[in-house]
């Protein structure tokens, strides 16, 4: 089979590999979409140390049941389905206690050393394995991951109600953050980026004010909660200084692993900040519904699809000049 192969910084090569075979408990997956993430991006470069060449990237992925594993009875072939891209005990008290995203022995698809889907084939365990509605395509369900991963972050704050919200960055997760906002009815959502059409696409989704910061548009006033969706210092800074005094910053950008924050800052005007990482199996969950019950906008995501023959480029442009592109989708 063809797979998509992260050889070192920068290196992408399509090569032919050994097809895998389901052991017990799993099922062989054709690929049918598979998104590129901003963390594949950065792992193509080098920057984060969660890819370990020679390997194959991929964990947001949609695909139909191929061929069951020994004692799968819970899937038939020519099932759609979403995976949850993490491989987890189950036995610890971090997974028994529903977060299995942190527990300490999890596999990761895509990431670190292990496999994922910028490939023909995959096999992964039949109960990672939730379906797709009929109405929603592979490409619209590859993105539950991202959305999951925006969904985690929102319920990181259970009360939104009346709340003023800022989110810095409208990538995949930003705009998703927003959607999973405003379903928990908050007073006014401010977004900012520095793209006009990102900033448009985010106001026609709901945004109540959008400001293009790389021309120096500021917030109108500070707000009580703040998502930052880029992973960047001056984003981290900016969801920091929008702050009310007593407000809370949620940080999901996760692309460098040590920046400099204002601690007399934290301190003196008693700013929480919490961390958000992936998404647990609830979430996921969540997030499934909320796609097959077409509750979110996700195509209008979608800025450009490929084949693997043509991933290599649209990194190569993600990594150098994105533009305007929010959401790649490859189609093995």
């Amino acid at each position: 089979m063809k797979a998509l192969r992260y050889l070192g910084p920068s290196v992408l090569q399509l090569q032919d590999v050994e097809k895998p075979v389901p052991k017990a408990g799993e099922v062989l997956l054709r690929v049918k979409a598979c998104g590129i993430c901003g963390s594949d991006v950065h792992g193509y470069l080098g920057l984060t140390g969660r890819r370990t060449p020679p390997m194959t990237m991929g964990h947001e992925f949609a695909a139909q049941v191929e061929a069951l594993g020994p004692g799968v009875t819970t899937l038939q072939v020519g099932d759609r389905v979403a995976p949850y891209p993490v491989d987890f005990c189950g036995q610890c008290d971090t997974c028994t206690s529903g977060n299995a995203h942190l527990c300490p022995q999890k596999r990761q698809f895509g990431v670190l050393t292990v496999d994922g889907a910028f490939a023909e084939y995959i096999c992964v365990p039949a109960h990672l394995c939730f379906p797709i509605a009929d109405g929603v395509s592979y490409q619209e369900a590859s993105l539950m991951e991202p959305l999951a991963v925006a969904c985690h972050a929102v319920n990181r704050m259970p009360d939104l109600a009346g709340k003023k919200v800022l989110i810095v960055g409208m990538g995949t997760i930003g705009l998703l953050v927003l959607q999973c906002c405003l379903l928990k009815k908050p007073e006014k959502i401010f977004v900012t980026d520095l793209s006009d059409s990102r900033l448009a696409l985010a106001k026609a989704m709901g945004a109540d004010v959008c400001c293009n910061t790389d021309k120096g548009e500021k917030l109108p006033e500070q707000v009580d909660v703040a998502f930052e969706a880029v992973g960047a210092e001056g984003a981290v800074r900016s969801v920091m200084d929008a702050l009310k005094f007593g407000g809370t910053a949620v940080w999901i950008g996760n692309n460098k692993p040590v920046i400099q924050v204002h601690m007399q800052q934290i301190v003196t005007r008693e700013l929480q900040v919490k961390g958000s990482f992936l998404y647990s199996l609830e979430d996921f969950k969540t997030v499934v519904g909320l796609i097959n019950e077409g509750k979110v906008c996700l195509k209008d995501l979608i800025s450009a699809q490929t084949d693997l023959e043509g991933a290599a480029a649209y990194f190569k442009t993600l990594a150098e000049n994105p533009g305007d592109l929010v959401k790649v989708v490859v189609n093995p």
